[in-house]
């Protein structure tokens, strides 16, 4: 694809068409072998939420898409485009709708940002990115089939940012989320409960700091930008709904992934 091609050496800028057109692409092969949560239910709520941040979020207008993975493990990935995927880990581990909005208006701001663009056109061997995002959402390698989809696809997918994209990303985050009426008190709250939990069990967060830096330094930045951010202090926010912790409990009640799709 042309613009894969160009972008994954040191190219032009890429065009919004073409990193739709990419993400598109990249999506396709990822929902092919990601085990995906099928239920309608779930993935009406989660779309319904994101696409409500993203609305007041990418100026741009593109149509973003996401997807809940059947996976304990905590992480939450972007892909240029707009495709945005959250384990059921993750949700599971949220108190409110607070919490599972800040991580998604922080992952939109990463798409919004391009940051996944900048590491496309930094990359030496786009080749290997269907293999980090494999590993980042599941806890583990590709199968011989799903490393033959990412010698066949090809491109530039990236499971980690830099830290200056990561504090762009929770900055940006912040004012998505008071735009669409949420509390962006969550964004903290649910990075002082990941560095617990990494206190506690290491294991059951080491995707999310692998490829999300987080530090009491990044919780304290991004809990400044909300004292600074001009209403995101209001009462009218919502924190947390009932439709929110309905949908939790139809996650948590869903069946786990298979064993056969948790490792090999």
């Amino acid at each position: 694809m042309a613009g894969a091609g160009t972008a994954a050496g040191c190219a032009p800028q890429v065009t919004t068409q073409q990193e739709l057109a990419m993400g598109a692409d990249y999506s396709r092969q990822i929902n092919q072998q990601l085990p995906l949560v099928n239920d309608a239910a779930t993935n009406q709520f989660v779309n319904q939420l994101g696409r409500q941040i993203a609305a007041g979020a990418d100026q741009r207008g593109i149509r973003y898409n996401f997807y809940v993975v059947n996976s304990d493990v905590v992480n939450a990935f972007a892909i240029p485009g707009g495709h945005i995927y959250i384990n059921r880990g993750l949700i599971e581990r949220t108190d409110n709708l607070a919490e599972l909005a800040g991580v998604l208006a922080h992952e939109i701001g990463h798409v919004a940002e391009r940051h996944g663009i900048e590491q496309m056109q930094k990359a030496q061997n786009a080749n290997t990115a269907l293999s980090v995002v494999y590993g980042v959402l599941l806890g583990r390698n590709p199968s011989g089939v799903e490393q033959a989809v990412v010698q066949v696809g090809g491109g530039a997918v990236f499971a980690s940012y830099g830290r200056q994209a990561e504090r762009e990303a929770d900055a940006v985050a912040v004012g998505y989320l008071v735009r669409s009426g949420i509390n962006p008190a969550g964004l903290p709250s649910f990075f002082q409960k990941l560095l617990a939990m990494q206190e506690r069990n290491p294991s059951r967060v080491e995707q999310w700091f692998s490829t999300h830096p987080t530090t009491q330094e990044r919780v304290a930045a991004t809990q400044a930008m909300i004292q600074q951010t001009p209403g995101a202090q209001g009462s009218n926010l919502s924190t947390d709904t009932r439709a929110y912790q309905s949908f939790k409990a139809r996650v948590a009640a869903l069946q786990p992934v298979p064993q056969d799709r948790r490792g090999r």
